[in-house]
């Protein structure tokens, strides 16, 4: 096998993944005559299997990458649900190389009979799902099939192995000392009532809010095998819901994904993309209810978007039915072009790119761009359930192949808003996102993209006076934040971010 540079990439951990698998099948397994129940399956099923060929890209881009070697791992949870990977590798490069979907990784359910297990992919990367295919088992090994449909031999990895598949998921081959997220969490910082300072008659466009960007990736990933690669690509808060709302965080980045369940049934989950969450979405409301029972000056933003749900119709049933229902409909208010802190305490206003009912409850957001002109940015509008219409500025530029421009963006923005004319009938809201990622889509490019713009963005309200609306940031509270494989300390400045966004509100 070809994989020096791999190889000496992942030292000996990726040396004994290599050396330890049967690859291709020359003759089938002899039959048991009971199929394996789910206590027999569980664990990390793999193999390492020379093939050659060329896959789509990871990135979203049309390139493809090259491949001579592959590595299938199927990971069993009980009762029935698991993980599928499966990494490509290249001799030029210094890693496995992940691309998307069946040919890269998903969550899926399985079903256990006589020599045969069903396999059904319930969620993965920019796929169609559900997929099915079996595979079969046989003498204490799985056969399945590899990337160009040859048999191979999956045998159950010990906990050497499953040490050394973790390390070469984690894309981490060496055993250095880690950075922990648990010890750059801000200590002390209790900002729970920062908002009692506001004058009641305060228009609530004419503040400046700290905002959380994809705001509930720190609550833990399901299923759990996902993890890794939820934490690699789809994280970009270090804090927890309540931890946020504590150091002062008031505006939520919410996605809502209808998404299956347990027992083949739907649910609404918070999610980023296809990585979902532990926390349920009424869960979510709940947090925010019981924080704001608990400190009755503050209020809470949360704006509404989706990325990975295709039943949009069962979405907006279930997403309505639920902010409607006697346990939340109180929390929320009405949007107006001049709502006021007082209208809004111990409240929270919804504000939803989605149309999930004729009237929505608080507020409807149009024309949002991911342009980078400010001319485009403020084409936007907000629609009440009232229909009157207001302004809406949103500079939310992300997802380039480079960020250059970013950081003049959220300045001409900031520059925008302090200009605004607050007297007037229908004062622009203004919603300014430092938060963003470029290239590709991994936490570690959102925290790439924090040190500069959360430091820019900081930079410029410690110098200018004037509101600016809401401002949207990664790593929020988290003046550093480790890397996906905590080898990388990143200096984000999200606490001091947070700091200067609530001081904005009070400079005379």
């Amino acid at each position: 096998m070809m994989m020096f540079i791999a190889l000496l990439t992942f030292g000996g951990a990726m040396t004994t993944l290599l050396t330890a698998c049967s690859s291709n099948v020359d003759s089938p397994a002899t039959s048991t005559e009971q199929g394996p129940t789910a206590d027999e399956l569980k664990g990390t099923w793999y193999c390492v299997y020379e093939a050659s060929g060329s896959a789509k890209a990871e990135d979203g881009t049309d390139d493809k990458v090259n491949y001579n070697l592959v590595v299938d791992i199927y990971r069993f949870d009980s009762p029935n649900e698991g993980s599928f990977f499966r990494c490509f590798f290249d001799d030029l490069k210094q890693g496995p190389v992940l691309t998307q979907g069946i040919l890269g990784y998903g969550a899926f359910t399985y079903s256990p009979s006589k020599e045969k297990v069903a396999i059904t992919l319930t969620n993965n990367f920019n796929q169609e799902y559900p997929q099915a295919w079996e595979i079969g088992y046989g003498d204490e090994v799985l056969l399945a099939k590899g990337v160009d449909g040859q048999e191979i031999e999956l045998e159950l990895a010990d906990k050497e192995m499953e040490s050394a598949i973790n390390s070469m998921l984690e894309q981490n081959g060496g055993d250095a000392e880690k950075y922990v997220a648990d010890n750059y969490k801000p200590k002390g910082v209790d900002h729970s009532q920062w908002m009692k300072q506001l004058a009641d008659t305060r228009l609530v466009a004419d503040l400046s809010l700290p905002a959380s960007h994809d705001a509930v990736t720190a609550e833990g990933w399901t299923p759990e095998l996902m993890g890794v690669f939820s934490e690699m690509m789809a994280k970009t808060q270090d804090l927890t819901i309540n931890e946020q709302l504590k150091i002062g965080m008031r505006v939520f980045d919410l996605r809502p994904e209808f998404l299956p369940g347990p027992g083949g049934s739907y649910e609404l989950r918070c999610s980023h993309g296809i990585s979902q969450t532990k926390l349920l979405v009424s869960d979510f409301f709940v947090l925010l209810k019981q924080f704001l029972a608990t400190n009755p000056t503050e209020f809470c933003i949360v704006t509404i978007d989706l990325s990975a749900t295709s039943k949009m119709k069962e979405w907006a049933e279930k997403f309505n039915a639920l902010i409607s229902s006697d346990q939340v409909r109180n929390l929320f208010v009405d949007f107006k072009p001049r709502l006021t802190v007082g209208e809004m305490r111990g409240h929270v206003l919804l504000l939803s790119k989605k149309i999930y009912t004729e009237k929505p409850i608080g507020g409807y957001c149009y024309n949002w761009t991911d342009d980078v002109e400010l001319e485009k940015q403020t084409k936007g509008h907000i629609t009440g359930a009232d229909g009157v219409e207001t302004p809406l500025w949103v500079q939310d530029f992300w997802g380039k192949a480079t960020r250059a421009g970013k950081d003049d963006a959220v300045i001409r923005m900031l520059e925008a808003a302090a200009k605004r004319d607050m007297n007037a009938e229908k004062p622009a809201w203004v919603i300014n996102f430092p938060s963003a990622y470029f290239g590709t889509p991994l936490s570690d490019s959102y925290r790439e993209n924090a040190v500069s713009a959360n430091k820019v963005t900081s930079d410029w309200l410690n110098t200018h006076n004037g509101s600016v609306g809401i401002i949207f940031m990664d790593f929020g509270g988290m003046d550093k934040s480790p890397s996906y494989t905590g080898l990388q300390l990143y200096e984000t400045g999200g606490m001091q971010l947070v700091d200067m966004v609530i001081k904005q509100n009070f400079k005379q």
